[in-house]
């Protein structure tokens, strides 16, 4: 009994003494008011009578949010970066959202709630951008850009930036070259076949005479000459079958109704009928049947062509991709030889990967900084990674040399072919006028997808499917 009084009164003892050293040390998680010990260390020097002298400045870290995995290129990029500005006290972090709905949709919410994103990228052409102009989600470039001297006409081309000007204001800037109406093709297979890469051009009835050239075998051992990625992105067939129209793709002038009645829609879908009949290419039900996509048909030589050019990237990744096949860059085929001046579709030289700056970043000219950079050389490492570097400033030989970069020593000559990469980052150069747009580009996508669908299932023909894409699509113009 002795014993357990004394173990208690130790015990009490040692909780009032720890109670007692809690109290002096943080005094309950409150700002301590007592007077703090004195020590040997110097205080710091009183700069209170010279105001210029500046103490260590803080270091700005910007967040940015691209939908590129780290290493297509901005791993590298960001290296650069924070090594070039370490001693100007920026420094950038990136992470990767996955571009799709959900990705796109985490993104807005993420944006909206105010996070800490300083600079995101926007995909997708003009439909997100401008519905993220409306939200406020972004910041008013215009003047800043201006204030540093740096013109995006001049710097990225008139007919480029001019689709992002609203109202005279850029809240983004273009970034990347991106023609859609170009192909890949297997260089390999077209010279087995005996046929030039049409880089000046070609018609559809030369192309038609490829495929046939270019088809092979039967069943799960059939080569098809090609992959119109009808399950994938109708943004490719729309650019390479509207181009000859020129800037009247989709809209005749005054873009109050559409041009889905002229004879280059006809003829062209007329193509994507015939070809997938004559068992040319994939049906839109077998590339949904069989989840067909870029890498399971033609990376794995299972087609000559796909469209796709935004796939650069993924065809010159041997290590995830491996392949021994040179690829090659052709545009999409014009319908006769009447079209032939258009047959590069530099009309179609689209400028893409918008950059932009959340309008409530705590850091504007820091991220305006860091744009400027990124656009004037700063994205050079994306190049081999398959982004074109857009500014006018980029040497065009260093980025086929970034492009074909680690691929020689398994595909002879590089990954892509040479002469197809100058011919693809020739087009569109000077180019002073912009295929028509308006604010209802998504609607009237989604009809030219449902009504193209129709056709493709024959639900519809040609021409019944092309009425209604017409007078659908017109009606969402009045």
């Amino acid at each position: 009994m002795k014993m357990k009084k004394k173990w208690t009164a130790l015990l009490l003892a040692l909780v009032m003494i720890l109670s007692l050293a809690a109290c002096g040390g943080n005094n309950g998680g409150k700002q301590n008011t007592s007077e703090p010990p004195k020590t040997d260390t110097p205080s710091p020097p009183d700069n209170s009578e010279n105001p210029d002298t500046e103490g260590p400045k803080e270091t700005v870290t910007l967040q940015m949010w691209g939908g590129v995995q780290g290493e297509y290129g901005y791993d590298a990029l960001v290296e650069a970066f924070n090594s070039e500005f370490a001693d100007k006290g920026i420094q950038v972090e990136y992470t990767r959202y996955v571009n799709n709905d959900d990705g796109n949709l985490q993104l807005d919410t993420y944006l909206s709630a105010g996070s800490d994103i300083d600079i995101f990228m926007c995909y997708g052409g003009t439909t997100k951008y401008y519905n993220r102009v409306d939200a406020g989600l972004c910041l008013d470039l215009t003047d800043e850009l201006a204030s540093r001297g740096f013109d995006p006409a001049k710097e990225l081309g008139a007919t480029n930036v001019a689709p992002y000007a609203i109202d005279g204001r850029f809240y983004a800037m273009p970034t990347k070259t991106d023609n859609k109406a170009w192909m890949m093709v297997n260089a390999d297979m077209f010279k087995e076949a005996g046929i030039d890469l049409p880089l000046e051009g070609w018609t559809y009835a030369e192309f038609m005479d490829a495929c046939q050239k270019l088809t092979k075998g039967e069943g799960l051992d059939k080569t098809y000459a090609v992959r119109f990625c009808f399950a994938d992105t109708k943004d490719y067939l729309r650019a390479g079958m509207g181009s000859p129209l020129g800037i009247n793709s989709i809209y005749k002038d005054g873009a109050k109704e559409t041009n889905f009645d002229s004879e280059v829609w006809q003829n062209g879908i007329q193509m994507l009928c015939d070809a997938v009949e004559a068992g040319y290419a994939y049906g839109w039900d077998d590339e949904v049947a069989d989840d067909v996509s870029f890498a399971n048909s033609f990376l794995e030589g299972k087609c000559a062509m796909s469209l796709g050019v935004a796939n650069i990237r993924v065809a010159r990744d041997l290590e995830t991709y491996p392949h021994d096949f040179q690829t090659a860059l052709v545009p999409f085929p014009v319908p006769d030889e009447s079209y032939m001046d258009r047959a590069d579709h530099g009309i179609m030289s689209d400028a893409g990967d918008l950059i932009v700056v959340n309008s409530k970043t705590k850091y504007p000219q820091e991220c305006i900084d860091f744009i400027v950079w990124y656009i004037q050389g700063g994205m050079a490492p994306l190049a081999s990674g398959g982004r074109i570097p857009l500014w006018s400033g980029f040497d065009k030989s260093s980025i086929v040399d970034a492009v074909n970069e680690g691929t020689t020593d398994a595909i002879p000559g590089g990954a892509f072919n040479e002469d197809s990469l100058k011919a693809y980052l020739s087009i569109g150069v000077g180019f002073d006028e912009a295929v028509l747009v308006t604010e209802k580009d998504a609607e009237v996508e989604t009809v030219f997808d449902e009504e193209l669908q129709a056709i493709m299932y024959g639900q519809k023909s040609v021409e019944q499917g092309l009425a209604d894409m017409k007078s659908r699509a017109d009606a969402l113009l009045k």
